[in-house]
């Protein structure tokens, strides 16, 4: 739990600091040249039966247009052209893609002898509506304002606010699909005399042209955004299934031991009480108990699926009760029980005092390797637990799985591999079959 708070923890901080950075930093930045080579042009209408001449040039850092405008012709202009790039005959073009901006500005000035008005045109190149040979099917992605006179600068226009111009459209016949804005391939800026132009000088002087914008747009943030905290989401109820699903395996193993057991208690119970003995010092089955719970006529615990013992024998324990007395030694005695009770693999396994410093675990339901793993983990739990008084101890254990024989002749195997144990140097798991 302290994990997953952290985690969302973090998640708040990364989004957090993602919209502050959206917001002040992450910016795109295009700025085009009035002064360098980019093809600049001033265009007017003498081209289609007008009388108005414009021209261009710099002065210092500024972009200058000046236009004597007539309005001899029925939609008279003069018009500042930057082709931001060129313009082929035989192939396509690749324009420049403007649609990840959010906004232009324009610093400028503009004297006119009335409010004529300011025109931004920026020219898409689409093949299916676009011919090469015929400019005018550039789309016109415009939008005009007025009250500009003087200087006004900077002037921010919101991309989202260009519209098509439905003149354009009808004269192109553009499909319905196309007549929307578009700015991913555009080729040509223009800014040009407003509509409500009359006879006179115009003087339109440009100093700079950005767009602006944001490396990662807000669309596309809010949905990194979304698909982090959705990850998170998918992770985290796919370990709760997992994990769920563990727990339920888990339980129902348990469910299905804890009734055995309990239908076991609850049917010996009493029979337990009159035949099991516990051996006095350690509280556990001494000899007699184990005999009647495993090998009497009556016994409760069944043999059907197999049943394995370990003898273990307390290596060199008189050396103990000399050296310390048989306190300590009986100390070690219940402190010996105790361990190898609290590290055996399942409840069904019966830890007995055989008598002395010789104890006996019982396994039903296990085979010989099984056992063996056990004995070899009691083993090395023995040698490595802190004894009273630092005392070094080791066991020796000797492992037999039950056959078709008696029950003389099982616990004769186990105790001679027990010996064989003790043989070999002490402190050794040995099976009756290797013995």
């Amino acid at each position: 739990m302290k994990s997953e708070i952290k985690i969302i923890l973090l998640l708040f901080c990364v989004s957090a600091l993602l919209l502050a950075l959206h917001r002040v930093a992450l910016d795109r930045i295009f700025v085009i040249d009035l002064d360098g080579d980019l093809p600049i042009f001033a265009l007017d209408d003498k081209s289609i039966g007008g009388t108005s001449v414009a021209t261009t040039h710099m002065e210092g850092d500024r972009r200058i247009l000046q236009c004597e405008l007539t309005t001899f012709y029925q939609y008279p202009f003069c018009e500042l052209n930057i082709q931001l790039v060129n313009l082929p005959q035989d192939e396509s073009i690749i324009g420049m893609d403007l649609s990840q901006f959010e906004r232009v500005g324009l610093w400028l000035s503009y004297l006119a002898p009335v409010d004529a008005g300011i025109r931004l045109h920026l020219r898409n190149f689409n093949a299916e509506y676009s011919n090469l040979a015929d400019e005018n099917s550039l789309k016109y992605n415009s939008v005009e304002w007025f009250e500009v006179q003087g200087r006004t600068k900077p002037i921010w226009i919101p991309l989202n606010s260009l519209q098509v111009s439905t003149w354009w459209l009808s004269e192109n016949k553009v499909s319905l699909k196309n007549s929307g804005p578009e700015l991913n391939n555009i080729v040509t800026l223009e800014l040009s005399t407003g509509t409500k132009v009359s006879d006179g000088a115009y003087r339109l002087e440009v100093e700079r042209i950005e767009f602006q914008g944001k490396l990662i747009s807000k669309e596309q943030l809010y949905l990194i955004l979304v698909g982090m905290w959705m990850l998170f989401a998918f992770l985290r109820l796919g370990y709760s299934v997992v994990k769920y699903n563990k727990t339920l395996t888990f339980f129902k193993f348990r469910e299905q031991e804890l009734t055995t057991i309990n239908h076991l208690l609850d049917s010996k119970s009493r029979a337990l009480e009159d035949q099991v003995g516990r051996d006095v010092l350690t509280g556990i089955l001494n000899r007699q108990g184990l005999q009647a719970l495993l090998f009497d006529d009556n016994a409760s615990v069944s043999r059907a699926n197999g049943l394995s013992i370990a003898f273990i024998d307390i290596d060199h324990f008189k050396q103990v009760n000399d050296n310390y007395g048989h306190a300590v030694g009986d100390e070690v005695l219940k402190e010996f029980a105790r361990l190898i009770g609290d590290n055996t693999r399942h409840s069904t396994e019966i830890l007995a005092r055989w008598g002395g410093e010789e104890f006996i675990l019982a396994c039903p339901n296990s085979n010989l390797k099984e056992v063996e793993l056990l004995a070899e983990k009691i083993r090395i739990l023995i040698a490595s637990h802190q004894w009273p008084h630092d005392i070094m101890l080791t066991c020796s254990i000797g492992v037999a799985q039950m056959t078709e024989e008696t029950v003389e002749n099982f616990f004769k195997r186990a105790d001679e591999a027990l010996y064989a144990a003790k043989r070999k140097g002490r402190n050794q798991v040995v099976s009756s079959s290797k013995a």
